[in-house]
């Protein structure tokens, strides 16, 4: 198995390793944090150490990497990390959990993670870095963005087209057809049943 890193050492850190080390198509060598840790990571992973070392990491030959930074309030931390590790030369393989789901002609850009019991249905696409967290469903014939976060639960229904960088909270509902745009929120629990504007935070009526 060839070696990759985790690029981030909280707790979304431990629901992606349980992924790769259920596919057993890596192995995984440590993980990397922003600042100095002395404990370990998931699992006893071991810290192989901060932001500052990736060239290095990479230069001892381990030229896979996992960003393992949640979404929550730290989209952007994903996007300045998804482009340090291309400049540095990194490969970032799309992690899919084995009991997720992917239907005949679904696919996933790079980056992305696919979560326990996640569903993407026929001819649906999500982007590069994205997350498609623990039972969200993804359904047909869906367009999501780079570096959107469908989270625990959430439902895109048929045809939805996201932007980049959307989060569709916990147990949400967008409901067929709907655009949403760049960088919105659809907050947790909200059925959504409107387009929705860039930026904008949705909570419903």
């Amino acid at each position: 198995m060839e070696p990759i890193i985790l690029v981030g050492g909280g707790g979304h850190a431990g629901s992606v390793a349980d992924s790769i080390m259920k596919t057993k198509q890596y192995d995984i060598a440590g993980f990397v944090d922003y600042e100095s840790r002395r404990e370990n990571g998931p699992f006893g992973l071991p810290f192989l150490g901060t932001d500052d070392d990736l060239e290095a990491i990479f230069a001892s030959g381990i030229r896979n990497a996992v960003v393992t930074v949640g979404y929550l309030g730290k989209g952007d931390v994903r996007e300045r990390l998804y482009a340090r590790l291309k400049r540095v030369g990194y490969s970032l393989p799309v992690i899919r959990d084995p009991s997720s789901i992917l239907a005949e002609g679904a696919c996933a850009g790079e980056g992305t993670y696919i979560g326990k019991r996640a569903v993407l249905n026929t001819n649906a696409e999500v982007g590069r870095m994205c997350i498609v967290n623990t039972g969200a469903i993804v359904e047909h014939d869906n367009r999501a963005g780079d570096f959107t976060h469908v989270a625990v639960g959430a439902v895109l229904c048929g045809a939805v087209r996201t932007g980049k960088g959307v989060l569709v909270g916990a147990n949400a509902v967008v409901l067929q057809g709907l655009f949403i745009g760049d960088y919105a929120v659809i907050g947790a629990g909200v059925t959504a049943r409107r387009d929705v504007l860039p930026g904008e935070a949705y909570y419903g009526v």
